[in-house]
């Protein structure tokens, strides 16, 4: 068996999902592909490929002889119609490939149409605007591209366009402004009267809350507007395009207030009155394609159990998601009558709803009947909230008239992790479960509180666990834009991206902008990140210089933030009290300078790459000097994080690092496990435990159920990853589904099951599994570009065996049980009694 599989476009599978993830930015297209073949060690020696649109060949490559699996189309491809791509291969024994078929759509187009607004100022009303127009001609294709800011729906002749919502993107709309294209309408209109409709709504085009309004209001907020273009091809060969402008109607509805932290609220007696919209000035941004997957709603979540209160009727999902809650509505509701649904993460010891940690959010949905049998399933249209629990009101429930629908940006992969440990599997289940309740567009925080945002703090180790469990290389590409349009001319970034929140500068310790381009390059084989941003990267990194005193960063704001309660600052901080703030700044600053020599080399910028080179060297001499006690082999203070930053970083002198890594192995032990490390280094300590040997030590700290641990928190109910290790009853920061901590899954694939890759999507990849004494199996499957990479491993007696999938055109560094080989593509199995 030979044949291509896994086919992709600008670093985006399209073999396996809907049209509105199909696509992709011109004028540059790269398509690429893995394949499964049969023959052990097989690779390709050459590709043939072809491109159609409506039955027309637009392009043939013939046999090229290579072996890269990726090809740079430079001709003009046609926007908007569906591409067809068909793709042949050869291996290096001569055999040819079953062809493969794959299609996606261009979604470059010049923008042309005007802006539109209602006439109304209350952005928290939304807008219903409407087109009528004629179709009296065969159509041969349609499509639509609309932005609406903030959220927007689309309607055709009534019907629901597809099965996204909270479209398009959140981005800086003074910067970017991203517009969805709805593909291969044709079938969706009719002969005559038709009508285009879209509902917009504020999303984050206009936003509030106690929490954000302690910052100056961002430059992106304003109006609630609408631009959009029909395009409509006929089969007599001529268009037209259909266009926002006067001849758009808008009125108010049924949705009367939507507010992306308070809720949203359904009046079903409300009919649609159109009157006149009216024009309005552009929000300033770049017209680009929607290119990341949308936010879907593709599961159901039942209940588990619904209990009569006081106040209503609380139904607990037995999980805690990010999304909204659906009630199939009574026939005997009366007109008026008000449903409300309120939602909560947690349960107060009594039993009622924990709101505390909400904030400034009131996260409640209304829906106020028709009745006379009027009443439906509704279902809240552009919010989302973060819940375990909803307290209904207003209608005498049952468990078959609600469920829950878990909303997420759908970057879900082929990827998966499971070992002999129920506390492991559990905490993956718990980061999976996080890590989709925050992807909704931006990368975010929390899903439930007055907050909600892009933090790249968070994100520095985040981004390491992200693309293991996910296809997150279209997502890293937004996130590094969105950075940069955040930056200043200084070089300064943000804390938050889009810029909602925080200073300029960011916290040092925001080397996720960076991290972003080089997870893209190696688990994603994406190296237009890097090249797009590299000069970005770089005035980010002079930036820390210019505050810098003696290449040693001279500021900070958070740190290695939020560790436990007793290694903090104050019991109900979040700062460490162990760890020095500019010590954490100055090693991101070193650590970006490796990044970027590294990422010169990879873009043959020689000058860079010295450049560099010699600063990481500068700031490594500076840390070393400032910080370094060569004779009690500790940095700083000496802290957990301190020491595993330090051997993490490399920083430490080569000869010094085992005896530092014994100290701090010993440290964690004495302690009896209560580690001081926070949101970044705790990542790092068992990063480092396990390079240095001590497995056991980080599998006995990963699987914990005393305080503090993530088993502590699964010991406590939880179902995703806490914001902190403590059940705090102070509202201020205590989320109970945040993502920061979710990392530890990085190192699930990275120690347990040993997979680390080396080169770009793959192509080369280390297979070093550390085996605990106490873990009898583990394995891994990393859906790559190049395939799936499947690991097993077992303990059997004394023995232990391994299996292993490398994919074809991939190498693999492998080394089990102290012997170390090279392994191609195929199947492999290994044996071991030194453990």
């Amino acid at each position: 068996m030979f044949r291509p599989v896994k086919l992709m476009v600008n670093h985006q599978r399209m073999d396996t999902f809907e049209d509105l993830a199909r696509v992709v930015e011109g004028p540059e297209i790269e398509l690429s592909w893995a394949a499964v073949n049969d023959a052990p060690g097989a690779c390709q020696s050459a590709y043939s490929l072809a491109l159609f649109s409506g039955g027309k060949l637009l392009m043939a490559t013939g046999w090229i002889e290579s072996r890269e699996q990726r090809h740079i189309v430079t001709a003009s491809l046609p926007n908007g119609p569906e591409i067809e791509w068909t793709l042949w291969l050869r291996d290096d024994q001569g055999r040819e490939s079953d062809e493969a078929d794959a299609s996606f759509f261009v979604g470059d187009i010049d923008w042309t149409a005007p802006w539109i607004a209602p006439t109304w100022s209350d952005p928290h009303r939304p807008a219903y605007f409407r087109r009528r127009f004629k179709v009296n001609r065969p159509v041969k294709d349609a499509r639509l591209y609309v932005c609406g800011l903030g959220y927007c729906a689309a309607r055709l002749n009534g019907e629901p366009l597809w099965g996204d919502a909270l479209s398009p993107a959140v981005t800086d709309y003074t910067k970017t402004c991203q517009y969805v294209l709805y593909p291969d309408l044709s079938d969706w209109l009719k002969d005559g009267d038709n009508t285009l409709s879209v509902t917009v709504a504020a999303g984050w085009r206009s936003n509030d809350g106690p929490y954000l309004n302690r910052h100056e209001k961002p430059a992106f907020f304003g109006p609630i507007q609408l631009s959009a273009m029909l395009v409509i091809d006929y089969e007599d060969g001529t268009s037209k395009t259909i266009k926002t402008d006067g001849k758009w109607q808008c009125g108010q509805g049924p949705i009367t207030f939507s507010h992306l932290f308070d809720g949203e609220t359904y009046d079903a007696r409300q009919k649609i009155l159109y009157g006149p919209s009216c024009p309005i000035d552009p929000p300033g941004g770049v017209m680009r394609p929607m290119t990341i997957p949308p936010v879907t709603g593709w599961r159901t979540v039942d209940p588990v159990s619904l209990s009569r209160l006081p106040e209503g009727w609380l139904v607990d999902f037995g999980q805690n998601i990010a999304g909204v809650v659906v009630i199939d509505m009574p026939d005997d509701l009366v007109p008026g009558q008000t449903v409300t649904v309120r939602h909560a993460e947690r349960l107060r010891e009594d039993g009622t709803p924990y709101f505390d940690n909400l904030r400034g959010a009131k996260a409640a949905d209304t829906y106020i009947a028709a009745g006379k049998r009027r009443d439906d399933a509704w279902q809240p249209e552009f919010v989302y909230h973060g819940f375990r629990y909803a307290l209904v009101s207003g209608v005498d429930l049952t468990a078959d008239m609600i469920s829950a629908i878990p909303l997420h940006t759908d970057l879900d992969s082929d990827s998966a992790f499971r070992c002999g440990s129920a506390v492991v599997n559990a905490i993956q289940d718990m980061v999976l479960r996080t890590e989709r309740d925050n992807m909704h567009s931006i990368l975010t925080d929390c899903p439930q509180r007055d907050e909600r945002m892009g933090w790249m703090n968070d994100a520095t180790v985040r981004f390491e666990e992200t693309p293991y469990n996910f296809e997150a290389t279209a997502m890293f590409r937004k996130v590094c834009r969105d950075i940069a349009d955040a930056q200043k001319p200084d070089g300064a970034i943000s804390c938050t991206a889009p810029k909602v929140y925080g200073s300029w500068p960011a916290d040092p310790v925001c080397s996720s902008f960076l991290v972003a381009g080089h997870m893209a390059w190696l688990h994603g084989g994406d190296l237009g990140v890097i090249r797009e941003q590299f000069d970005n990267y770089a005035r980010w990194e002079q930036c820390l210089l210019d505050h810098s005193d003696n290449y040693l960063v001279n500021y900070s704001y958070y740190g290695d933030w939020a560790g436990p309660a007793y290694a903090c600052d104050s019991p109900e901080g979040a700062k460490s009290g162990v760890t020095p703030g500019v010590f954490m700044s100055t090693g991101y600053s070193y650590y970006n300078c490796r990044l970027l020599e590294k990422f010169a080399r990879l873009l043959g910028r020689a000058e860079d790459e010295e450049k560099y080179a010699a600063l990481a060297g500068k700031i490594g001499a500076a840390m070393l000097e400032k910080w370094y006690d060569r004779e009690a082999k500790t940095f700083a203070t000496g802290s957990m994080a301190c020491q595993a930053f330090a051997l993490w970083l490399d920083l430490a002198p080569e000869e010094d690092r085992a005896v530092i890594a014994k100290a701090l192995r010993d440290d964690l032990v004495r302690s009896e496990y209560r580690f001081t490390t926070g949101n970044l280094c705790t990542k790092y300590l068992l990063d480092e435990l396990a390079r240095f040997g001590y497995i056991d030590e980080a599998y006995a700290l990963v699987t914990r159920e005393e305080y503090p641990s993530w088993g502590w928190m699964l010991q406590n109910e939880a179902t995703t990853v806490w914001e902190r290790f403590e059940l705090k009853d102070n509202g201020g920061m205590n989320s109970y589904n945040h993502p920061m901590y979710g990392a530890v899954g990085a190192w699930f694939y990275s120690a347990l099951a040993g997979l680390v890759p080396l080169e770009d999507g793959w192509r080369r990849f280390a297979v070093k599994p550390k085996l605990p004494k106490k873990l009898m199996s583990c394995q891994a499957t990393v859906d790559t570009p190049r395939g799936a990479v499947n690991v097993r491993w077992v303990r059997r007696g004394e023995k232990a065996y391994m299996q292993l999938d490398v994919p074809f055109g991939a190498e693999a560094e492998v080394e089990f049980g102290g012997v170390k080989t090279i392994c191609f593509s195929g199947h492999h199995a290994f044996e071991s009694d030194n453990l």
